[in-house]
């Protein structure tokens, strides 16, 4: 854990919330830092929803990014970014408008490259996706 990194400044106030996390109602819940796992919640707005009226499949997976991406963040300096380079949504059932629990976790790391999981549940703490994302570290010049 580094508390000087840009994730810790946003997840104690220090930093706003970026917009994106802002518009999917990020909120971070602990960090677990023996197995480099966040939690987080959202407040999935109605506003994320489909014609169907459930998440849309692309806020779901932006909710993934939002918890493997902070995952990564908490242990890189304050002039070091995380780039996506890949990732993967599976989906299982339907995501309402609410609460929605999900968490990130670093299952392996070099000094330019992170391998994460996630998932997301419902509050019924039903799986509602996992996911899969490669990231690459970059210094910010």
């Amino acid at each position: 854990m580094n508390p000087e990194s840009l994730f810790w400044k946003v997840a104690h106030g220090e930093l706003p919330r970026p917009n994106a996390a802002a518009l999917l109602g990020w909120k971070f819940i602990k960090y677990d830092e023996q197995n480099s796992k966040v939690y987080i919640e959202f407040d999935a707005s109605t506003e994320l929803t489909n014609p169907m009226g459930n998440i849309q499949g692309g806020r779901l997976s932006a909710m993934q990014d939002n918890c493997m991406g902070p995952s990564v963040y908490a242990n890189l300096s304050a002039t070091q970014i995380a780039v996506t380079i890949e990732a993967k949504t599976q989906f299982f059932r339907p995501a309402s408008p609410g609460r929605i629990l999900g968490w990130g976790q670093v299952e392996h790391a070099t000094r330019k490259i992170c391998f994460t999981t996630g998932q997301l549940t419902n509050e019924a703490h039903e799986v509602l996706a996992i996911a899969t994302a490669i990231y690459q570290i970059h210094n910010l010049r």
